[in-house]
């Protein structure tokens, strides 16, 4: 089996960015001169029965292959999603998602696959489904007075409603873009500031999906989850469909940007002067 190098996607010129960028080879894009800018999406598979929902409340992102070739796959699913960051060229985390994904197309509709593959998310009624950064195996949630841009970088559903979340079940940062949009006339309050900051981290971060009983938990407090059984006999699954997008500051200049411009000795045949 050929070796990779882990994670080493190209920084991309506006130009050249013709395709989505590669999750699996964390690729980025310069969005502006001294910034590079990613995009990582990863799901998780959930097709366990209700017996055993107790087992089933936080789930590790798979970031799928390019290569399709199943019984002969040169570079595997990676199993877990994660911000890479550095104390010296952190990540600012600006947006998040969650979706409880319908297969295309939908309503058994003729296509490929066939027939839809994907399948309702069974849970407790009330309770939420929150992707965002892990904080040992817990959610950080997002606390009613923030101090840090956690909004920005956690993504919650709606409480689950007849004990499921429906395919197509979706939504955005709780911040949805960290944008100032207004502050208090009197005087700017911290509360100005709660959906307007950046999430920073100085070290690689796992993002991860919880079932939780609101967005304030930082405990694994939901009851589980599952799908039904005559989804479990159709052989579908639910996928639950996660994106994170952050910023970095590119990495310092270096020899190649001006070597083909100073001025040297011919390697052959003298000066040139």
């Amino acid at each position: 089996m050929a070796t990779y190098k882990s994670e080493a996607g190209a920084i991309l010129q506006p130009g050249n960015q013709i395709n989505r960028l590669s999750s699996y080879n964390t690729e980025g894009v310069y969005a502006w001169p001294g910034v590079e800018a990613y995009e990582l999406i990863g799901y998780a598979k959930i097709s366990n029965l209700a017996a055993d929902k107790a087992s089933n409340k936080s789930f590790d992102l798979i970031v799928p292959s390019p290569d399709r070739r199943v019984s002969d796959r040169v570079r595997d699913n990676r199993t877990s999603l994660v911000v890479q960051a550095d104390a010296d060229r952190p990540a600012y985390i600006y947006s998040a998602s969650i979706s409880i994904a319908q297969d295309i197309p939908s309503a058994a509709e003729p296509g490929f696959p066939a027939q839809p593959i994907t399948a309702d998310l069974g849970g407790t009624t009330g309770e939420f489904m929150l992707f965002g950064p892990d904080n040992s195996g817990a959610p950080f949630g997002v606390p009613s007075t923030q101090a840090n841009g956690l909004a920005a970088a956690t993504a919650i559903t709606a409480a689950a409603a007849s004990s499921a979340w429906a395919q197509g079940e979706e939504d955005v940062s709780v911040a949805e873009l960290p944008f100032w949009t207004s502050v208090t006339t009197a005087g700017i309050d911290d509360q100005d500031a709660a959906n307007s900051m950046f999430f920073r981290v100085v070290a690689d971060t796992t993002f991860k999906v919880y079932n939780v009983n609101g967005v304030t938990s930082t405990t694994v407090d939901g009851d589980g989850v599952f799908i039904s059984q005559d989804d479990s006999d159709a052989g579908k699954a639910a996928y639950i469909v996660c994106r994170v997008n952050y910023l970095r500051p590119a990495a310092a200049a270096n020899f190649a940007q001006i070597q083909g411009f100073l001025d040297f000795a011919s390697q052959v045949g003298g000066s040139d002067s």
